[in-house]
């Protein structure tokens, strides 16, 4: 019986020992976990000032205090490293594509082209919420896309396939519904271009934007109006009927690619005479 009782108490430690260990193992996993974000963070911030070419995995793994193997480890490589930053940078913002599906579900249930207009209005001043929502500073989307389509890379197609992408052919389904009788998906897709570009241009030249406008910060009023500035222009530039292109002929004019306009009105003229 004593042998027994002996038996269950050395028993005892050897079963209290495996919780150490789990607690040693759930430790260890969250400082792997802890050590793959804060990878992110800081290659966040690095690529974005940087650039991928000009960023070392040696400089990344001593900024976020880790061992330059836990990169090996987390990404298989700084390629899939800075892949896996864009879309860290680029998930920040995935609750737009839904809201932007809302604004065209809407537009398309009323179906017709006053409220398609109105959905670009709505799309616009989303657009424009979202690029200024992020404090100063914390947000390096920006300079991380511009590093990318400066230098691109094959992580581009990636984010333009999962991010960007959607969120384009939800405002192009939008101006076909204001413009249907715009048939070329082209020419669809160029009033979309204009669109974004009014957005990212007050973006991404914000100093030189508020310096012109003698405005000295960034504010709801001035976002606001800003909003309704380029929702405005936007929908009378969707109104025009699209130009018809320039007739052009081989003329052998110097330094033109041998191309000139051709003017109706002269050529009428000249025959003419």
């Amino acid at each position: 019986m004593a042998q027994a009782n002996a038996g269950h108490q050395a028993a005892a430690p050897a079963g209290e020992s495996k919780l150490p260990k789990r607690k040693a193992k759930r430790a260890a996993e969250g400082e792997t976990a802890d050590a793959k974000t804060r990878l992110l963070v800081v290659a966040e911030r690095m690529f974005a000032e940087r650039g991928f070419a000009c960023t070392s995995v040696r400089d990344l793994a001593a900024e976020a205090g880790v061992n330059i193997a836990a990169v090996n480890y987390h990404f298989r490589s700084k390629e899939e490293l800075y892949l896996e930053t864009l879309r860290y940078a680029m998930r920040r913002s995935k609750d737009i594509t839904p809201r932007f599906a809302r604004i065209l579900r809407q537009a398309q249930q009323v179906g017709t082209p006053e409220a398609a207009q109105q959905g670009i209005v709505h799309f616009i001043e989303t657009f424009i919420s979202h690029l200024y929502g992020q404090p100063a500073g914390t947000d390096y989307s920006a300079a991380l896309m511009s590093h990318e389509m400066l230098h691109p890379t094959g992580a581009l197609d990636i984010v333009v396939q999962e991010f960007i992408q959607p969120r384009f052919e939800i405002l192009m389904a939008l101006i076909r519904l204001a413009r249907p009788d715009l048939k070329p998906d082209l020419d669809v897709a160029f009033h979309a271009f204009s669109i974004v570009g009014q957005c990212l241009h007050m973006h991404f030249c914000r100093p030189i934007v508020l310096q012109l406008t003698g405005e000295g910060k960034l504010t709801a009023r001035f976002l606001r109006r800003m909003a309704r500035h380029i929702a405005g222009f936007s929908i009378r530039g969707l109104a025009v009927a699209a130009p018809r292109p320039v007739e052009t002929r081989l003329a052998g004019t110097p330094g033109a690619g041998g191309e000139t306009e051709s003017h109706p009105e002269s050529n009428a003229d000249s025959s003419a005479a």
